[in-house]
């Protein structure tokens, strides 16, 4: 008998399907504010890391960023998760442009 092996990530880069969803929303969104829409933007830093950001706005004549768009889970306290917050942070640093992080498992939060 062959047990099935646990992959953990099947979608690979793309996240899980709560994630795609998400990425799918805020992208339509960037889209109707009049910004030119990349997923999976590739962003170099100077320390030599890669990081692909999930959702980049792109100016409409010269393709050049305005904001990144992070989406991910966020604890309890309503923060991004560690991971999350890392990518943010090593970005911020380096680029003065708009970041904003979107949770995904926003629903398991009761709002009253």
């Amino acid at each position: 008998m062959s047990e099935e092996k646990k992959v953990p990530n099947p979608y690979g880069r793309k996240g899980g399907l709560e994630h795609q969803a998400k990425v799918e929303e805020v992208a339509k969104e960037v889209g109707e504010r009049g910004f030119f829409v990349r997923l999976e933007y590739l962003v170099s830093l100077v320390t030599g890391k890669k990081r692909f950001m999930d959702v980049a706005g792109l100016d409409e004549e010269t393709r050049k960023p305005v904001e990144f768009h992070q989406i991910g889970k966020e604890t309890k306290s309503g923060n991004p998760v560690k991971r999350e917050r890392d990518v943010l942070d090593e970005i911020a640093r380096e680029r003065d442009i708009i970041l904003k992080f979107h949770a995904y498992n926003v629903e398991e939060k009761n709002e009253e």
